[in-house]
């Protein structure tokens, strides 16, 4: 594994094993006391990693659920990240299709005014040829 992965995974770790601090709701307290009372850790502390084991032992389909939409949402966000890259390429592409074509109209300007001013002077020249010949 790459470090980032490692780090990403010890960051992910560490907050899984994190005690629960404190109980919001009836039923964070319901699953905590439970985990407590059927794991008795030796600290006394329940982690949500903990409860995820138990969930996973005792009611398998809930976290299946919970996974699969997981799974869905973080397809979805794939789906839109590369839709969004794309986008972003397109754009870069448009852009510098641009440029090179602002580019290329300014050399074959350039070409144009400079075969127009050898033109003016090639007729000049000439011009200036005859009127010297007949005097």
């Amino acid at each position: 594994m790459t470090e980032a992965v490692e780090t990403k995974n010890e960051v992910e770790t560490d907050e899984a094993q994190k005690a629960i601090q404190s109980i919001e709701g009836p039923l964070k307290g319901i699953l905590v006391d439970y985990v407590g009372q059927l794991l008795t850790p030796d600290d006394g502390q329940v982690t949500v990693e903990m409860v995820v084991q138990t969930m996973a032992t005792e009611f398998p389909e809930f976290l299946l659920v919970v996974a699969r939409e997981n799974w869905l949402r973080g397809y979805e966000q794939a789906l839109t990240d590369v839709e969004n890259v794309e986008k972003e390429r397109t754009a870069a592409i448009q852009e510098q299709t641009e440029k090179i074509k602002a580019t290329e109209e300014k050399k074959i300007d350039a070409k144009y005014t400079k075969a127009k001013k050898e033109s003016r002077t090639t007729k000049k020249t000439k011009k200036n040829e005859r009127v010297s010949k007949t005097t």
